[in-house]
């Protein structure tokens, strides 16, 4: 008997921001378990004196993954076999698009990531896609469709997706994914979405994301113009336009140490255009409406806002942590809650931990950072395909690549080594308890830090999850411990399993069953085989065997 190999000890933080004096959570990164134990037992399983916890407590911990017989190799054994149902199951059924009509951009940000694509001249910026070329990408994803992928939305990428001088491109790919049934979304500067109005409302487009990094005076100076050009302004009046067209606005705000500070002002100047009141306006509406629709939308498009730190490698004397943008926005008045909402590298796991405490499915098992690693295509304007939208014009990253006449996407090595960037290969991750919440982090960050795609890439992961979880749970532990105080749920006290635990399902796997897994590759016999063993939900429809 053992401590497992993937246990993380963390405390439990109140809503008033203290620690909870007494108890301690417990988290297992392989089974998902998290569970809520005094103080006393926590620094007993940390020593080792398993001997000191009384029996009903060390079965409890046994049967949910975080005390084990199982030795290193054991536990590991389960990582490939989670990570293998997962890529199997999971990552071969759906196919992430996105389309790059160009690679111009009316931008010069100076901390953008394909800087490089400026050093093939104006004529290549130039291109767009050719109807060959679009006639052939929809031709292989009707292939995929027909062999039963996953294929619901179309993201637009560049370079610049919206320039206004190639809307006729743009209208002539939305065709294609209409035909397809195809949902559409982009990210765009958004500073020529006026030209877009009447585009997104006859296509329908869901969503967009927007970027500026501060008011006036900090965001013209980091969203450059080409020519020189103020942006921020007309930034705010599309994102209105687009809003009251019914899309949906994502702004996200690039934080460095050049604008930190200058969040408040952003939120303040945010307020005094109405973004803010108006959605909260139309959430109410919405809310109203739904009380008789359950899929009821209002007219004006959803409104949201988040900060993201900088990765600026080039200059990285400029870039901020993660937990800097969180720092500010408390000091701006934001609750932890509220600014964690705020922080895309947070809100995604608090959001999860909500979903998990619900007890309705398991926790996440991917070994796969990002789409990248699954089933991303990004298709550039002359039809080479990239894994990862990081990587667009670099040519040693082409993964693969389609031409006129053709039905099939042509693959290279290339997109088998980025489908295989998963923490069960990757040596440094297959142990670390953090495996499945990391899952080797991104590969872009990777190589601009070791000059190595493939390589683990640990960022700030361990200090967000530790402020997020310690502080969700948290958060739930007093909520339940509140109900059963009141009568409310029955319990003599709090619930101690705030989450289901992979333990169980993966102990109702038998040895016959675990080779068949490991050495099928048929994903209908993986998917007969984990289905019965209860880890997908009854009535599952996000994976069928095929």
């Amino acid at each position: 008997m053992k401590l497992s190999a993937y246990e993380i000890f963390l405390p439990l933080v109140g809503t008033d921001e203290k620690q909870i004096e007494g108890y301690a959570l417990l988290v297992n990164g392989l089974y998902g378990a998290v569970d809520v134990v005094k103080k006393e037992d926590a620094d007993k399983l940390q020593a080792g004196d398993f001997a000191g916890l009384s029996a009903a407590l060390r079965e409890r911990l046994m049967l949910r993954g975080h005390i084990t017989r199982k030795d290193e190799a054991g536990e590991l054994a389960d990582l490939k076999l989670l990570s293998r149902v997962y890529k199997t199951v999971y990552g071969r059924s759906g196919v992430g698009l996105v389309i790059m009509p160009t690679y111009d951009c009316n931008f010069r940000c100076p901390y953008c990531f394909e800087q490089h694509r400026l050093k093939k001249g104006q004529g290549w910026l130039d291109n767009t896609m050719s109807d060959e070329v679009m006639e052939a990408i929809f031709n292989a994803l009707k292939d995929y469709k027909a062999r039963g992928y996953g294929l619901g939305h179309c993201t637009f990428y560049g370079g610049e997706p919206f320039l206004a001088k190639n809307i006729a491109v743009v209208k002539k790919i939305a065709d294609k994914c209409r035909e397809l049934g195809l949902s559409m979304g982009a990210i765009t500067n958004g500073y020529d979405l006026e030209a877009y109005l009447d585009f997104l409302e006859e296509y329908k487009v869901g969503n967009l994301q927007v970027t500026v990094d501060g008011t006036a005076e900090l965001n013209d100076r980091r969203r450059l113009h080409k020519d020189g050009l103020p942006t921020y302004d007309r930034i705010l009046k599309n994102v209105e336009l687009a809003l009251q067209r019914g899309t949906a606005i994502n702004l996200r705000v690039n934080v460095g140490k050049e604008n930190l500070h200058g969040m408040q002002d952003l939120v303040d100047d945010l307020k005094a255009r109405g973004f803010i009141a108006k959605e909260e306006e139309r959430a109410k509406e919405e809310a109203e409406l739904r009380k008789t629709d359950p899929k009821a939308k209002t007219q004006r498009g959803e409104f949201s806002y988040y900060f993201k730190a900088t990765n600026d490698d080039a200059h990285p004397e400029k870039n901020i942590s993660e937990q800097d943008t969180i720092d500010e926005m408390m000091k701006m008045g934001f609750t932890a809650e509220e600014a964690v909402a705020r922080q895309s590298q947070y809100n995604v796991i608090w959001d999860r931990l909500q979903m998990l405490f619900k007890k309705e499915g398991y926790p996440d098992f991917s070994p796969a950072y990002c789409g990248a690693e699954q089933g991303m295509l990004v298709v550039d304007p002359f039809g080479k395909v990239y894994s990862c939208w990081d990587v667009v014009g670099k040519d040693d990253q082409v993964a693969g690549y389609i031409e006129p006449g053709m039905h099939r996407f042509l693959w290279n090595f290339s997109k088998a080594k980025w489908r295989t960037r998963t923490v069960d290969l990757m040596k440094a991750c297959q142990t670390c308890p953090y495996a499945f919440i990391c899952r080797g982090g991104c590969a872009s960050r990777s190589h601009n830090a070791y000059g190595d795609y493939f390589r683990e890439f640990c960022g700030e992961v361990k200090e967000i999850f530790a402020f997020i979880v310690s502080r969700v749970a948290g958060k739930e532990w007093e909520k339940r411990c509140a109900a059963a105080a009141a009568g409310e749920t029955g319990m003599d006290g709090c619930a101690e399993e705030l989450t289901l635990s992979l333990a169980g399902p993966v102990s109702r796997i038998t040895e016959a069953e675990r080779a068949a897994i490991m050495a099928t590759t048929s994903q209908k016999e993986i998917f007969d085989i984990v289905k019965a063993s209860g880890i997908f939900p009854a009535g599952e429809e996000a994976v069928k065997g095929n």
